[in-house]
């Protein structure tokens, strides 16, 4: 597997439209997926593409698969449900062999529906809630007990933002002024049973945020690239508190039939025709 070269000394314009031509392909290999495994969570992995595709080339220094550092900045993905963009992200910068996502969930394959850290590019298992979160929040702590100068990164769904789990890390996270910790919130809308603010109104949620203690930016269309790697060096520049990024997407971005709605999944046969379209 090659290693990706690392994205320095080069315009903005090119790092947008390398990123961009990165989650293209991510929302094909994606597809792929649902078109041989009816059960993945395709709505809320592609509203997530262009956040998880700009922190992994715009933010994070590169890595390999086939190794796992020592040192390295970490990316956690706390709404763990949606693995099947980061496993696009992945096969698409061929860290792992792109024909891995046809194997998605199958019994014996490294690509399980929830993120499992045997593959080395996975920092941390998730899959309940906010439990990402919480690990994120140590690793940012543990990273500055050692003097490290690394970064932590985590993302969150706005659904898992009811979970209690995720203020009680917020106000941990600030407690200890953990500046090295970047969450970006998945803001789409939309959760298993419906429109967020209907399960659960969380009312000022910027305010919210900053009432915890965080840098708040805010992120008006989470799929424009030029607009998040904005957000990620602001929050690289932030002194004495951590940061999130609240980026508004859309659920379901660019499967017409579920976009913008609480809909996770389709047909694998719709899944089929959306490829045959796209190609």
């Amino acid at each position: 597997m090659r290693e990706v070269s690392k994205l320095i000394e080069v315009t903005t314009s090119e790092k947008v439209k390398k990123i961009e031509e990165v989650a293209k392909l991510m929302r094909k290999y994606i597809i792929e997926m649902a078109s041989v495994e009816k059960t993945v969570h395709l709505g809320s992995s592609m509203s997530v593409v262009e956040i998880l595709a700009t922190i992994w080339l715009g933010a994070m220094e590169p890595r390999k698969c086939d190794e796992r550092p020592t040192e390295h900045d970490w990316l956690i993905l706390s709404k763990g449900h949606a693995v099947p963009a980061f496993y696009a992200l992945l096969a698409a910068l061929e860290l792992i062999p792109p024909h891995w996502v046809k194997t998605i969930r199958d019994i014996s394959s490294p690509l399980q529906g929830h993120p499992d850290d045997t593959l080395a590019c996975v920092d941390a298992p998730t899959g309940s809630l906010a439990q990402g979160f919480s690990f994120a929040t140590g690793v940012a702590k543990g990273l500055k007990m050692k003097g490290s100068k690394k970064r932590v990164y985590v993302v969150l769904g706005d659904g898992e933002l009811d979970e209690g789990e995720v203020w009680e890390a917020a106000s941990t996270a600030a407690a200890h002024s953990l500046d090295n910790l970047t969450a970006v919130v998945d803001w789409n809308g939309f959760q298993l049973d419906g429109e967020t603010f209907k399960v659960k109104n969380k009312g000022d949620l910027i305010g919210k945020w900053k009432a915890f203690g965080w840098h708040v930016i805010v992120v008006d269309d989470g799929h424009d690239v030029a607009s998040l790697l904005e957000a990620l060096e602001e929050a690289k520049n932030v002194k004495g508190k951590p940061t999130v990024i609240l980026a508004k997407t859309v659920r379901g971005k660019g499967v017409p039939s579920i976009e913008g709605t609480k809909q996770q999944r389709i047909e694998p046969s719709e899944a089929r025709k959306l490829l045959e379209e796209m190609s």
